[in-house]
């Protein structure tokens, strides 16, 4: 494969939760790697903060479908990110509230610059976002893919 078979934590996240994120893409008419891909940027392959204490893999600000609670950001208490019981609620709760607006976006780079488009990240941290978000979660789809790979 690669080097990046040798990053066990990114190769864990991808295996405990392909199956589910397989279910949701599904649904979305997209490759898996694209919605595992976004899960592990957002909760760091499941290290973060948000996964660890609350299964919030894809950074869904509260109110959510399939919220259990609410958890709030570091730095600014405005901030409430929901909690889910699992991997799969968080990613029906992403489908339901994100998915019509990436469905069929089966290339990497689409999916990434069309969650920006739509905003669920602004691409900008002069306002909230990440820069660059579109190109760093495209890299990550891509490895993601590779990891997939990794047994």
């Amino acid at each position: 494969m690669s080097n990046a078979c040798n990053v066990h934590v990114a190769v864990r996240f991808v295996s405990l939760y392909e199956d589910q994120a397989a279910e949701v893409a599904g649904q979305l008419d997209l490759p898996t790697e694209n919605i595992l891909g976004l899960a592990a940027h957002e909760c760091r392959h499941g290290i973060g903060r948000f996964a660890v204490e609350g299964n919030s893999f894809f950074s869904m600000r509260s109110p959510a479908s399939y919220e259990i609670g609410t958890m709030t950001a570091k730095g600014d208490a405005k901030v409430k990110l929901a909690k889910f019981a699992s991997f799969e609620m968080a990613a029906k709760s992403f489908k339901d509230r994100w998915g019509e607006g990436v469905r069929g976006k089966k290339d990497a780079g689409e999916f990434s610059r069309t969650l920006v488009t739509i905003g669920f990240n602004t691409g900008k941290s002069s306002n909230g976002g990440t820069d660059n978000y579109a190109k760093i979660l495209e890299n990550i789809i891509r490895m993601v893919k590779v990891r997939m790979q990794c047994r």
